[in-house]
């Protein structure tokens, strides 16, 4: 039979119910008139009840509302679409990357005259007012604040589709949107799941629009409607099998649609207001009535999963795989595991692009390309778009990854993100969100590698950001990550700060600026106190977060006021007893009170819970040297280098353990590493200076005391004090060196 087509595009956004694929009694929904007989219907339906962000509130029937519409769609009265015109997205499928292909795969298979149904139940939002910002529909991977950043499908985006069906591809659009519903998202402040409604009423092309209620007003799901729906979704399906057909002509229009919707909707919610609305020509034909179906509902006879459940019909996988030679069979399963698995682009001979590049050489798959081009498009971008939408949500686990972990796992997201715009091509409505955050991780991963703060890494890092932006300005990670170069690497605060701002300007709940800018003040001794607004700041957002009492009580410790900074570690344990960080933060506490037992308990603790924390092992290995376990502090350190060799304080804690064992040439060499990897380590150079002059090495010991200077070292006590210097004290370039450093004495 000839699929019918009809852009039917179905929004639930916010709490959208569930319809049972009852045997509701209409034939396949019909074309309008100017519809011919070799057009088709394609569908994508998209349900998210379960929003994998937990501060999105879940939607109790959304997910099942979309099945049950995928099921209708599927059976005689929907039009028996199978697999080739019907593409399902539930919950965890649906994140914005496999929604974008879905649409995309719309522009690719309809023409003129055919029809398609989009059917969306989920959430909308818009954070702010704006002409340029009209709203969101929330994609299972949004985040919860900051929906710029990814994860949120624009309504922009969804316009140039609906545009581009309608005029470009001549199909006819319809688009039915359940989509302002109560719960508190990022822009319930400003009525944000009302504004959304309000500019989905818009009308783009020559599409025809059914919503559930005005923008003023919420729609209501109960038990009532179905055992557990929304209202408006229920009669939606109701309708459409036929119980809309007020004159009994066996057609079901929108103009009868909306008159039914209305009487139904209206009167089963009150006291409580929704008066669904229709846009466009109100003699279109949504349906067409099976009488002696639509009979049978009514009388209440039959099983209605029987009647209306799932045809398994071929799907063009298939049918194009059916009969093909076995090796191009293996490689094709060897291509779909490999996405499954997301071994995208390494091992070179056996990954998805190996297998990709392969497969779209074969002609007898040619139906399948574009389908394989738009999965592994979606695999590409899925993995990154998780890790900024963690930095949103401030994820723990995320955050206390070491720099070795992190640059492992983001290392290849830049080329990840190449590769999905070389597939999808430069004029796909996608691409310059792409580019914005392949430049965003590329300095990312530039600023990361640059411990020690050199200005020019942090200029070629700047540079790539101002990259990002040029694609997408108001990516909030950007300037998040350039606020952390002007107060780590030029040391410029007040830049710093303005950048903070600007990241926090774009949703004002986002706690990671906030919090990363408190900690730069804390770690510079002479602005520590700037740091109290921005940690009453990040309290005031959100006074549960363990990263931010971690911060305070970091604070209080370089203050050295300890009983207020053990009060705020224990508030950071008691916000998540299971994470590690906070034990090790109190560990730390308790090594400075000489109380070292109780310190070792905490850190064994922290082991418990995660023993892939470099930093844990390298916190341990300071409190074995403290408890002059020497032998076992060695081990340890070791341990915390080998899962990451990168960390500056571990390399000058193991060159202590080694000269207090005088093995003196493992000292130096661990010194070494460790200016290396931070070349304004005080410390360490200060360290190597005395293990130096201890070796009566006298030159090599003042080019790095000299240095020592030039990154502001000015203990004048310490170096005429410090017995391992005595040695350099009693050379003639010691007068010389204090007469330079330290004038005011040689008076």
């Amino acid at each position: 039979m000839g699929i019918k087509q009809l852009f039917l595009f179905v929004l639930s956004i916010g709490i959208v119910s569930k319809l049972d694929a009852q045997a509701k009694g209409a034939s396949p929904i019909l074309s309008s008139k100017s519809s011919t007989l070799n057009s088709s219907t394609y569908a994508v339906v998209i349900g998210i009840s379960d929003y994998q962000n937990p501060s999105i509130p879940d939607l109790r029937y959304a997910d099942k509302d979309a099945e049950v519409f995928a099921n209708y769609l599927r059976s005689n009265a929907g039009g028996r679409l199978d697999e080739d015109h019907l593409k399902v997205l539930i919950n965890q499928q649906a994140t914005m990357a496999q929604f974008a292909n879905a649409l995309d795969w719309l522009w690719e298979v309809c023409k003129e005259g055919d029809q398609a149904i989009i059917y969306f139940s989920g959430h909308g939002d818009v954070e702010k007012k704006s002409l340029t910002q009209p709203g969101f529909l929330l994609c299972w991977d949004s985040p919860a604040h900051v929906y710029m950043a990814g994860g949120a499908f624009a309504l922009p985006m969804l316009q140039e589709v609906i545009s581009t069906l309608s005029i470009q591809n001549k199909a006819k659009v319809v688009v039915i949107t359940d989509a302002c519903h109560s719960g508190v998202l990022a822009g319930s402040s400003v009525g944000g799941a009302h504004a959304t409604a309000s500019n989905l009423a818009k009308q783009y092309a020559n599409e025809v629009k059914i919503m559930s209620c005005q923008p003023n007003e919420y729609s209501i799901e109960g038990e009532q409607w179905g055992g557990g729906r929304g209202a408006f979704s229920f009669h939606l399906v109701e309708g459409l099998y036929g119980f809309a057909d007020s004159n009994n002509d066996q057609l079901v229009t929108l103009q009868e649609m909306g008159r039914y919707l209305e009487d139904h909707v209206t009167n089963e919610v009150v006291p409580i207001s929704q008066v669904p609305m229709i846009i466009g020509n109100r003699t279109e034909r949504l349906a067409t009535v099976d009488s002696e179906l639509l009979s049978s509902i009514k009388s209440g006879k039959g099983n209605q999963y029987q009647l209306f459940s799932s045809i398994d019909s071929k799907g063009i996988e298939e049918e194009v795989l059916k009969g093909l030679d076995s090796s191009i069979l293996v490689m094709y399963q060897h291509f779909k595991s490999a996405l499954k698995n997301k071994t995208l682009l390494e091992p070179k001979n056996d990954c998805a692009d190996f297998y990709y590049e392969q497969l779209i050489k074969v002609a007898e798959l040619d139906r399948l390309h574009s389908t394989m081009r738009r999965n592994y498009a979606a695999v590409l971008q899925d993995e990154s778009q998780q890790v900024m939408n963690n930095w949103i949500g401030m994820d723990i686990k995320q955050m206390s990854l070491s720099v070795k972990s992190r640059v492992n796992k983001y290392g290849v997201y830049p080329r990840y993100l190449e590769r999905a715009m070389e597939l999808l091509g430069s004029n796909h409505y996608m691409y310059k969100s792409l580019q914005s955050r392949k430049y965003f991780f590329e300095g990312y991963l530039s600023n990361l590698s640059n411990r020690n703060a050199n200005k020019v890494e942090g200029q070629k890092a700047m540079a790539l950001f101002d990259l990002s932006l040029q694609w997408q300005s108001d990516l909030p990670h950007v300037y998040w990550q350039k606020s952390l170069i002007y107060g780590y690497c030029y040391l410029q605060l007040d830049s710093a700060i303005f950048y903070a701002r600007k990241a926090m300007e774009l949703q004002r709940s986002w706690l990671l600026p906030c919090y990363t800018t408190a900690v730069l003040f804390s770690r510079i001794p002479k602005s520590i106190d700037n740091a109290v607004p921005f940690l009453e700041e990040a309290v005031s957002i959100d006074s549960n977060s363990v990263m931010v009492w971690q911060a305070y009580g970091d604070y209080w410790n370089l203050k050295n006021e300890l009983v207020k900074a053990e009060q705020c570690y224990k508030k950071a344990i008691l916000a998540d007893s299971i994470q590690s960080v906070p034990y090790l933060n109190i560990s730390s506490l308790y090594q400075k009170l000489n109380r070292y037992d109780d310190a070792e308990l905490m850190i064994n603790k922290a082991l418990t819970l995660d023993s892939t924390q470099p930093e844990v092992y390298g916190n341990y290995g300071l409190l074995l040297k403290k408890m002059k376990r020497f032998a076992e502090a060695e081990i340890i350190l070791k341990k915390s280098l080998k899962l990451d060799p990168l960390q500056s304080n571990v390399w000058g804690t193991l060159g202590l353990v080694y000269a207090i064992l005088n093995q003196y040439e493992d000292a130096e060499m661990a010194f070494d590493k460790a200016i290396k990897n931070d070349s304004r380590n005080l410390n360490a150079q200060i360290n190597m200076v005395c293990l130096l002059s201890i070796q009566k090495k006298k030159d090599k010991a003042f080019e790095y005391l000299y240095e020592a200077f030039k990154n502001g070292f000015k203990d004048y006590n310490g170096l005429q004090e410090d017995p391992d210097l005595a040695y350099l004290r009693s050379l003639p370039e010691w007068e010389a060196l204090i007469a330079k450093y330290f004038p005011e004495k040689m008076k």
